[in-house]
């Protein structure tokens, strides 16, 4: 795959969404075995999601929720297929500019604890803390947006 060859882009259409979704429970529920009641957590509707299509085919996802002046960037995806190819990357930055756009000075995502070097490369810094879900241990990290 050639990265020119993917489109990043704001979800805007209820297919759109469904299709993140889709590609969020095939990752977390079916690859990884976290219960499918966190994924549906009840805010995508007020999210700000980005997708990813190789043709027709969705091959990565995020979103960004806004509250209080801060965003929390969460439900990053890539399929198989397509993982260490800057996706990932892509889709990070993709969330950070909506947040920008939105005058959000700090965003914060609380990934895997074995993603912590991917997103130290993109400017984010753990904080003390560390949760656990099913058999996954997940930090958080900031990053200012400034």
């Amino acid at each position: 795959m050639e990265p020119s060859q993917v489109n990043v882009r704001v979800v805007t259409h209820e297919d759109e969404l469904t299709a993140c979704q889709a590609l969020r429970h095939q990752i977390f529920v079916v690859e990884q075995g976290i219960p499918a009641h966190l994924d549906a957590d009840g805010l995508d509707d007020d999210a700000l999601h980005s997708i990813a299509y190789e043709g027709d085919l969705a091959v990565a996802t995020g979103r960004l929720v806004v509250s209080g002046g801060h965003g929390v960037l969460a439900r990053i995806a890539v399929v198989p297929s397509h993982r260490g190819q800057g996706l990932g990357q892509r889709i990070v930055q993709h969330l950070e500019s909506m947040a920008r756009e939105r005058g959000v000075p700090e965003v914060s995502l609380h990934p895997h604890a074995h993603l912590e070097r991917f997103y130290r490369r993109l400017g984010y810094e753990k904080v003390p803390g560390t949760s656990v879900v099913g058999a996954h241990r997940l930090i958080t990290m900031v990053k200012s947006l400034d």
